[in-house]
């Protein structure tokens, strides 16, 4: 299903907060555990020509990037996990833990929550606090204008 995904982030590194939000539009499917997100990433997010994928289940959120980086991060409350980081320039391997984590989603869209810590060697880099939206295409009157824009025939 077309879906509309709305990510409000803030990160918290060096007693500095850092707001990004992202807009963009993406395919979910219903899994035999939850739900998957998939959509493209954007020159806005930095990592353009990476394609992420959520896995969101009751207990826990599974984020995947492939393409220009590649990534795979657990996200499971109260659990501290392991990922290896490919920044584009070389791996670096991140300890994730997840503070909290709250997932409400439906097979029309939904909304899911996470806060969680980065360390690097087992020292404090930063803490995230993540808020994510989906609703169906249809149910976002700008994505669905967007979606229908006839495309302009190029003239030669």
């Amino acid at each position: 299903m077309d879906v509309w995904i709305s990510i409000k982030g803030i990160q918290n590194a060096d007693g500095e907060d850092h707001m990004m939000e992202l807009d963009t539009a993406g395919i979910m499917e219903k899994t035999g555990e939850g739900y998957k997100l998939v959509y493209q990433e954007s020159e806005t997010t930095g990592m353009e020509g990476v394609t992420t994928s959520m896995y969101i289940s009751p207990s826990a959120v599974t984020l995947e990037r492939r393409g220009s980086m590649n990534s795979l991060m657990v996200l499971e409350k109260g659990r501290r996990t392991v990922c290896n980081y490919d920044t584009g320039y070389g791996n670096i391997m991140m300890g994730i833990y997840t503070c909290d984590l709250s997932t409400d989603m439906t097979d029309d869209g939904g909304e899911f929550r996470f806060h969680y810590t980065l360390d690097i060697n087992s020292g404090m880099a930063s803490s995230h606090d993540v808020h994510i939206t989906v609703r169906k295409t249809d149910d976002n009157p700008i994505a669905t204008a967007r979606k229908r824009r006839p495309l302009k025939k190029a003239l030669h």
